[in-house]
Parts: C-alpha cells; sequence; structure tokens
C-alpha cells in the first residue's frame, strides 16, 4: 500500500538518518535524505515527496526556517523532529508550517503512527480525480484506461501503474527511485534498467518516442508527465 509513498527525511544525524530510512523502508516507504537544511528546499522543489520529517537542528539553515520557506510552494504533510522538551520549541514548529512533531529520542511505533495519521488526513483532503490530462492524452484513473486523441490504447498493468503515479505528480518530477518502487516494488539499484524500458514502451504507445512532450525526462531526478506549462 505504501510502496509508491515518499517520504524525504532531513536530518543531519547520520545514525539517526539511517535508523529511519532502514525502518521507513521496511514498512514499504520510498525514502530520500537530506543532511542540510539549506539543500532542503531544492529537494522538495525538484522531486516533492509526500510527506517530511524535519529535524529542528540543521546546518545551513534550521528546520523551522527551513519549513517557512518550502510552504511557499509546498503544501504537504510536514512532521518535525524536535530534542526539545518544552512547549514553546512545540508551539513554533506549528507556527513554521509543521502539522505536527515527534520528540527525540524517537520511538519507531510513535513515529510510524503519526505518518500515517497525516498521510490518512492529506489524502482525505484531496478531491476526487476523475482523469488526468495532458495534450491528446487521457488517464481515466476508475476504469484503469488510457486514451490518445480519443482512442483507447492498449497498455500492460504495470505501464498504467507507472503513468498513474506520474499523473498524480503531473508537472513534477518524480524520482526513478520512487517509479522504479512503484514498478517493482524494490528500491533501485543504479543498474537495473527495467524502468527506462517500461518508459520507452510508454512512449512508443504514445506516440511520444522522438523529442517527448508528453513523459519528459528530468536529468538527474527521473520523469515527468508534462502539463500545459512544462509541455
Amino acid at each position: 500500500m505504501s510502496a509508491d509513498i515518499h517520504l524525504l527525511v532531513v536530518e543531519d544525524d547520520a545514525e539517526i538518518s539511517r535508523l529511519l530510512t532502514v525502518f521507513l523502508q521496511t514498512e514499504g516507504y520510498v525514502v530520500d535524505v537530506c543532511q542540510r537544511g539549506d539543500q532542503a528546499p531544492l529537494r522538495v522543489r525538484q522531486s516533492p515527496p509526500d510527506l517530511i520529517i524535519l529535524d529542528i537542528l540543521l546546518p545551513g539553515q534550521d528546520g523551522l526556517q527551513v519549513c517557512q520557506q518550502i510552504r511557499a510552494f509546498y503544501d504537504g504533510p510536514v512532521l518535525m523532529l524536535t530534542a526539545c522538551d518544552d512547549d514553546i520549541s512545540e508551539l513554533t514548529a506549528f507556527r513554521s508550517g509543521a502539522d505536527d512533531y515527534v520528540r527525540k529520542p524517537i520511538r519507531p511505533d510513535v513515529l510510524l503512527m503519526r505518518i500515517q495519521a497525516l498521510l490518512k488526513r492529506c489524502t482525505s483532503r484531496r478531491p476526487t480525480v476523475n482523469e488526468y490530462r495532458s495534450g491528446p492524452l487521457r488517464i481515466v484513473p476508475g476504469r484503469r484506461e488510457v486514451l490518445l486523441n480519443d482512442k483507447v490504447i492498449e497498455i500492460q498493468s504495470a505501464e498504467f501503474d507507472l503513468l498513474e503515479l506520474l499523473a498524480r505528480h503531473q508537472g513534477q518530477a518524480v524520482s526513478r527511485d520512487r517509479c522504479f518502487r512503484a514498478l517493482r516494488g524494490i528500491d533501485y539499484d543504479g543498474s537495473d534498467r527495467s524502468l527506462d524500458m517500461r518508459i520507452s514502451s510508454l512512449r512508443k504507445r504514445l506516440a511520444d518516442s522522438e523529442s517527448p512532450r508528453i513523459i519528459k525526462t528530468v536529468r538527474g531526478v527521473g520523469y515527468m508527465l508534462a502539463n500545459d506549462e512544462t509541455r
């Protein structure tokens, strides 16, 4: 269920970020790590996650500043990590734009419960999408149907899942790791070419192989389903 849910952990402590990554991957999430506060906003812009786990004390820029900055363009849930056991820090976190917080030392079961609650709350706020459009392409999730110039085209189930993932984040880059996880259910190891083969197959079916205008490659990040602004 969580195979295509992308979490970004912004934490400078290597051991904490490693333990969080292992635990959350075991729970089925795709996890990326950023260790500097001043690099976090760009990471969020390049590949917007479904949820951000954000430490307060970070090099370059603290978590409160990061949260305020990303709220200008990111509306997903932010879960703050705080080592401070006082109400003032928690109030400051909320005022900066955080949705919830977890105190250190982190209890994995509590962290998981908070993550699941935030994701559920966020999902319930999203309007139901009947279809996605990109130029001549229409994607109808309810019928798992893809139309090109109003004609149904046949695609494999895995290809539809990949296309729907890109559609849910239309106009934004989706990382290779996240695409690969949705496709295979495992993390991308840097050498498996099955994702590239699926993208190539999709482009051929969508008559989008030469100078792609529907499924675009975002160098160094992954792939993007174009919208009117990015076509």
